[in-house]
């Protein structure tokens, strides 16, 4: 593998939708379409988005301009860089930007999660984790009991990832597992219920 190419994931599946990680604070549009205008005509743009807002995508008119700037940067001794920080590129799992306005039904990449019939000592981290990194790298986890029963937020990079959670997931049940002194086992199911929420 090349040198320097770990600011890309090969084994991605191509999109003209590029994701792009570590943008200065506060980027503008203008800047991401100087970043990617060599390679392209960019036809849509979302800037400023994730927990640190430091992350933005692009869309391309044809996949094969995407690709030709992922490749051009993957081979290239110089890093892609916005104000000088170097900027890290990779195919996004979208294949489009629809730019969301924050109506109630906009959907995002953060699922709200109720457990049915189970207390909050029923369900650990590590397994609402293994289960729902399946689909995706998963950000982050919250956990909080409200009047609907024991529920988690859960934040996946995009909204694409965290629908296929959803869509797989929704209904579902996985076994409870209990901790004994030297063993683990099985005991009746609980079931999942998600409902996707806002874009970060």
């Amino acid at each position: 593998m090349p040198s320097g190419s770990t600011q890309f994931r090969y084994t991605q599946t191509p999109s003209k939708v590029l994701h792009l990680r570590n943008m200065p604070w506060e980027s503008t549009e203008e800047e991401l379409v100087e970043l990617c205008k060599p390679f392209g005509r960019v036809v849509n743009t979302m800037c400023n988005v994730g927990a640190n807002r430091n992350q933005a995508f692009v869309e391309f008119a044809d996949q094969n301009q995407a690709i030709s700037m992922v490749s051009y940067y993957a081979s290239s001794s110089e890093p892609a860089q916005v104000r000088g920080k170097t900027v890290y590129i990779q195919y996004s799992n979208r294949q489009e930007i629809t730019n969301n306005k924050g109506t109630g039904d906009s959907s995002g990449n953060v699922l709200l999660v109720t457990f049915e019939g189970v207390q909050p000592n029923d369900v650990s981290i590590d397994v609402i984790h293994l289960v729902f990194s399946a689909f995706g790298f998963v950000h982050k986890i919250a956990t909080f009991e409200k009047a609907a029963g024991f529920q988690a937020l859960i934040q996946y990079t995009d909204a694409p990832t965290a629908l296929e959670a959803k869509n797989s997931l929704d209904g579902r049940s996985i076994p409870r597992v209990s901790t004994g002194s030297t063993r683990q086992h099985l005991s009746p199911a609980h079931y999942i219920f998600c409902a996707q929420r806002f874009e970060y």
